[in-house]
């Protein structure tokens, strides 16, 4: 694959469609990021993943299939992939920071407490807090975070399953 032409913005880059290894090119390439070869197997490792993960099992994966990747690169990938709202930081029920593949713009996340799967949702529900606590304290709120934990169907359907 190699890095295609930029777009006028990097936002529509991915648009609606689902997040493919093109489309993060071409948001890397609007965005001036070379496309290198060690990052291309980074992205490969990030789509295969459908739950959340950690930056550590995507090391764990390349150093599997490219072991020539050292794990700074890694690392500097991730958080250029975050930076460009193609992968979001969740925390999982456990504390442990991960992240998840998601379509840019504002999301929160339901996290299952038992399997890890995370559900993105856009609808914010604390808009209007935080409106009420930047003029009521002043201060000039940059973004909020918002997880919410319990059990996905499936992991609800298994616990009763095993309930008499």
């Amino acid at each position: 694959m190699t890095a295609l032409p930029p777009t006028a913005d990097a936002r529509l880059a991915v648009g609606d469609r689902p997040i493919d290894a093109e489309s993060i090119a071409r948001l890397l390439a609007a965005h001036d990021y070379r496309l290198t070869g060690p990052r291309r197997a980074v992205v490969a490792a990030v789509l295969a993943r459908a739950r959340p993960f950690t930056a550590e099992q995507i090391v764990a994966d390349l150093e599997r299939n490219a072991p020539q990747i050292g794990r700074a690169t890694v690392y500097r990938t991730l958080e250029i992939l975050a930076s460009l709202d193609v992968l979001k930081r969740v925390h999982l029920a456990d504390g442990r920071a991960a992240y998840v593949v998601d379509a840019p713009g504002h999301r929160h996340h339901l996290v299952c407490s038992r399997c890890g799967d995370v559900v993105a949702f856009s609808a914010c529900p604390v808009e209007q807090l935080v409106r009420d606590l930047s003029r009521d304290t002043d201060f000039a709120i940059e973004g909020h975070l918002l997880e919410v934990f319990g059990l996905c169907p499936d992991c609800r359907s298994a616990r009763s399953a095993l309930t008499p």
